[in-house]
């Protein structure tokens, strides 16, 4: 009889911590049960890479469970999700294992392979495309590494069975485009792009974010039915179909929120623990007809003019970006960040992604932003949520204004024909940006507007006096550039922000009626 290993169902396979750090094993049934009650604050065992994708699937399978056994309260037992979970792959326990020998039946997030053999090596005038071996579930993995990475390749051990679950999921459910013949999922814009998750949620743990992106996924359902061409009957759980290479599912194929698996991967036995094989396939497996990604997950905005899902770049989530997307400038929200009924007084925007290229990762970002009740009062009506649009936009562009105007005119002099002293203004900036824009939304326009250039002038001088510190200077002209540097900075002060400088720097009566250069 064929064996299978590893059952997902019944055996205590994944860790998770509680609030007071205590860490246990369960069940995938059983980490649902935490998740529903709240008692799960943490996945220990998760790679940083790996603990959204694997918390974004967690939520999508409950979905599907819920919806399956007519139930829209995730506080279910263990008992419950467990019979839910097996009717999801028709009865079949092979889908929940993650070795199956089997090749014409799924395991999870594997699935079922027509061909009945895994080739190992292609022979000359034989047909059929090699499997290729992996060994440690990081080469599995997502992430592209060498040896000058901090993250090393190859270094989890064969045995590790629960670094193969994680790395799995990450692989089939967040993966790009690796390289030719290996495709990558649907919800995202382009091969080289990746899938963020972006949403509010009452707390930062694991659980109450859960409890509140089910709810949000099956408000959607209907949406995605009569909008989108899903149905309801479709295929929710992809892996446990069968898959060629060649055969792809249409959106009319499959349900909302489906869970993709983007590419034929079998773990088998081997010495010291499992070992997976992985084979190219010739088209995306899901959505092949949708081309930027936009297949209405609950996590991702979507470019207002390009359709497009939303792909964060190596600088991640710098305050300009991340107001462009908590005010819906140029973006259609991801439904998970529009407030809800019921939602807490306290509530944090999280947003993350892994940043990918050709043939390489791009850093994992990840921002979270606290938004009290009155700022989420303002994004809850159009009106109001435009205006502070309006304003942050503002507040972007003087941003770049005046160390463009102010303090770089100020380091040239400095440098005087050497290479400019680099600036962290930018990242001074990001620190502070969201505190100062949602502590001036009560504020006036003209006094807002001042408010901020002086918080930009003390930014831009602490910018000169560091550049003044640490800038080797010839002492033939160490007092004379810096004389020039600070006199190009207050001249241009002066001219680019007036109200701003008075406030920092009042003058008396005799000093003002002097007349100033114009510097700029």
């Amino acid at each position: 009889m064929p064996e299978m290993m590893h059952d997902l169902l019944n055996e205590p396979l994944l860790a998770w911590r509680d609030a007071g750090g205590t860490v246990a094993k369960t069940t995938l049934p059983g980490l649902l049960a935490r998740l529903g009650d709240g008692s799960c604050a943490d996945f220990p065992r998760t790679r940083p890479h790996q603990h959204h994708p694997w918390a974004m699937f967690l939520t999508q399978l409950a979905v599907h469970a819920l919806k399956r056994g007519g139930a829209t309260d995730p506080r279910q037992s263990e008992a419950w999700w467990r019979d839910q979970l097996l009717a999801l792959s028709g009865g079949d326990g092979a889908a929940w294992h993650l070795v199956v020998e089997d090749l014409n039946k799924p395991a999870f997030l594997q699935p079922p392979v027509p061909e009945g053999a895994l080739v190992k090596k292609a022979k000359a005038g034989k047909s059929g495309v090699p499997w290729e071996a992996i060994e440690h579930p990081d080469e599995l993995d997502i992430l592209v590494t060498s040896k000058v990475h901090d993250v090393k390749e190859s270094v989890i051990a064969p045995s590790d069975i629960e670094a193969w679950i994680y790395a799995l999921v990450a692989l089939q459910t967040i993966q790009g485009y690796p390289g030719r013949g290996y495709n990558g999922v649907a919800r995202m814009n382009g091969g080289y792009g990746n899938r963020p998750r972006i949403g509010i949620s009452p707390g930062i743990d694991p659980a109450r974010r859960f409890v509140r992106d089910v709810a949000v996924m099956i408000e959607e359902w209907p949406k995605l039915t009569k909008g989108r061409g899903f149905v309801d009957a479709g295929a929710g759980v992809v892996w446990i179909l069968p898959w060629d290479g060649a055969g792809s599912l249409a959106l009319k194929d499959l349900a909302p929120h489906f869970i993709v698996v983007c590419q034929r991967v079998r773990l088998e036995r081997a010495a010291g623990g499992l070992a997976a094989r992985r084979t190219t396939s010739e088209t995306r497996r899901c959505a092949p007809e949708v081309d930027k990604g936009d297949v209405g997950d609950a996590w991702i905005p979507v470019n207002s003019e390009e359709a497009s899902a939303f792909t964060a770049g190596p600088s991640g989530f710098s305050y300009d970006k991340l107001a462009a997307l908590l005010f819906h400038d140029g973006y259609r929200a991801a439904p998970a960040q529009n407030p809800r009924p019921g939602d807490a007084e306290v509530m944090w925007l999280v947003a993350s992604a892994l940043a990918r290229g050709q043939g390489k990762t791009a850093g994992l970002h990840e921002r979270r932003l606290r938004l009290l009740e009155p700022v989420r009062r303002r994004l809850a009506k159009p009106e109001t949520r435009d205006a502070m649009a309006g304003r942050a936009k503002e507040r972007v562009a003087r941003a770049e204004h005046l160390r463009s105007k102010v303090l770089y005119p100020a380091l040239c002099q400095l440098a005087r024909g050497d290479e400019v002293p680099k600036d962290i203004f930018d990242d001074r900036v990001d620190e502070l940006f969201f505190k100062e824009l949602f502590a001036a939304a009560e504020i006036g326009d003209a006094p807002a507007k001042t408010a901020w250039d002086v918080t930009l002038l003390e930014l831009a001088e602490r910018e000169l006096a560091r550049a003044i510190e640490t800038w080797p200077l010839p002492d033939a002209r160490h007092y004379r550039a810096i004389a020039a540097a600070t006199g190009m900075f207050a001249g241009c002060a002066r001219k680019q922000a007036p109200d701003a400088w008075a406030v920092l720097h009042p003058r008396s009566d005799e000093e003002a009626s002097q007349p100033t250069g114009d510097p700029a």
